[in-house]
């Protein structure tokens, strides 16, 4: 959710961006407030929806796009609607995160939690076995 929250944002922000807004780019806007406040207050996202925006650079101009495209009267299948428009080969894909950098005492300490969840295995006894 806070992805969308500054997604949105953001493109509030571009509109104060070199000459100002021009009116479709104001109503523009409204229809992206419009899916944001939709998707934030009354959508039961399930997880595949959540990882299918996630996917998507710009995710709630993907959701806006399937809004639009949207015929179903009582339900808004993300899932499906991004599959049925081909959203994939519209809008920009977001770039992986690079996993966060950890400091060196960061890393020891994950070392040894991973450690203590995974016990060595018990050595054999040595000499003595009867074969």
């Amino acid at each position: 959710m806070e992805k969308l929250d500054k997604n949105l944002l953001d493109h509030a922000a571009k509109l104060t961006e070199g000459n100002g807004p021009q009116i479709v780019d104001v109503y523009q806007l409204q229809g992206l407030a419009e899916v944001h406040c939709y998707l934030k207050t009354a959508h039961q996202f399930d997880p595949a929806e959540v990882d299918a925006l996630l996917q998507f650079a710009d995710p709630l101009e993907a959701a806006r796009y399937c809004w639009e495209m949207n015929e179903h009267e009582y339900s808004f299948p993300i899932c499906d609607l991004l599959r049925e428009t081909r959203a994939r080969e519209i809008f920009e894909l977001a770039k992986p995160e690079p996993p966060a950098k950890l400091s060196v005492r960061e890393q020891l300490r994950a070392a040894m939690k991973e450690a203590r969840q995974h016990p060595a295995p018990e050595e054999r006894a040595k000499g003595g076995e009867a074969r």
